[in-house]
C-alpha cells in the first residue's frame, strides 16, 4: 500500500471532507483522492491542464480544489484567514521539501490546524540507503548527486522529523513509520489543546547532528518503524468515526 492507497483508504473509512497536501507538484497523488474540501501547496506546479482535465472527468470533486503556488512556510504563514473559514483538516500528506528543517515546520504547522481525530501522512521517512538520505538544504546539486550510491531517488533526512516527534513532543502527538513506500510517518494527536509548537533549537540540532547510520542502526526504536502487515489495524484505530 503506498500513500494514495493509504489517503484514500482513510478517506473511504471516516466522515473526513478536507484534505491538504504540502508538496503536490504534478498533481499524482492529490488528483485521485475524493473528498470535499481539497487543498494543494507547491511552489512550482507542474500539472498539465489536460491531465487536470481528465481528472475532473474520473473525480469531479477536484473542480473546487484550491492551489496555492507558495512555499509551505508562506502558505501558513498568509493564509491563516483561509485556514479559519474552512474548519480543521482532516488529513495532511506532508511531501515537500525532503528537509528535516522544512518537514518539521510541515508537521507542526499542520498539527495547529488539524482535526483532532485527523491525521498526519509524511512521506519519505525510511531512506533505502546512505545516498538518499543525503541531508542538503534544497534538492541536492550537481557536486552532492556524485556520492556513492546515489540513483536519483532522495529522501532526504525527513526522518529525522520523526525522531524529534518521538523524542521530545511524545506528550502531545503519536509518531511512528509504517515500512511502505520509503516509509510513511503516521502522526496525530495526543493531547494537544490548540497551543502552537515552536521549535526548539537545542533539541534540532542535536538530532541534526545524527547521521544516516544512527537511524538504520535502530530504525525500529528510534523511528517506531512497523511492518506493513499493521496496516489494517493502523486504519481501524483512525477510524474513529467511520460510517
Amino acid at each position: 500500500m503506498n500513500r494514495i492507497e493509504l489517503i484514500k483508504e482513510i478517506f473511504r473509512r471516516n466522515k473526513f471532507d478536507t484534505y491538504l497536501e504540502i508538496g503536490t507538484r504534478s498533481g499524482t497523488s492529490f488528483f485521485p483522492i475524493r473528498c470535499r474540501n481539497k487543498i494543494a501547496i507547491d511552489p512550482d506546479f507542474a500539472i498539465p491542464w489536460e491531465k487536470k482535465a481528465k481528472w475532473l472527468i474520473k473525480n469531479p470533486r477536484n473542480l473546487f480544489s484550491k492551489f496555492f503556488e507558495e512555499t509551505s512556510d508562506d502558505f501558513f504563514r498568509n493564509r491563516q484567514r483561509f485556514l479559519e473559514k474552512i474548519g480543521k483538516i482532516d488529513v495532511v500528506l506532508v511531501d515537500g521539501l525532503h528537509t528535516f528543517q522544512a518537514s518539521l515546520n510541515d508537521v507542526l504547522n499542520s498539527l495547529y490546524y488539524l482535526n483532532n481525530d485527523g491525521v498526519i501522512v509524511m512521506h519519505d521517512c525510511l531512506p533505502p540507503n546512505e545516498a538518499a538520505a543525503l541531508p542538503t538544504k534544497q534538492y541536492p546539486t550537481e557536486e552532492e548527486r556524485s556520492i556513492e550510491g546515489w540513483t536519483g531517488q532522495w529522501n532526504g533526512d525527513v526522518w529525522k522529523s520523526i525522531v524529534y516527534l518521538r523524542r521530545y513532543l511524545s506528550h502531545l502527538v503519536d509518531a511512528f513509520v509504517v515500512d511502505v513506500d520509503w516509509g510513511l510517518g503516521i502522526i496525530r494527536k495526543r493531547n494537544m489543546n490548540g497551543e502552537k509548537i515552536n521549535i526548539d533549537r537545542k533539541s534540532f540540532d542535536e538530532i541534526d547532528a545524527m547521521t544516516y547510520s544512527d537511524m538504520s542502526s535502530n530504525a525500529r526504536e528510534i523511528l517506531g518503524v512497523t511492518d506493513a502487515s499493521e496496516i489494517p489495524s493502523i486504519l481501524d484505530n483512525i477510524s474513529v468515526t467511520a460510517e
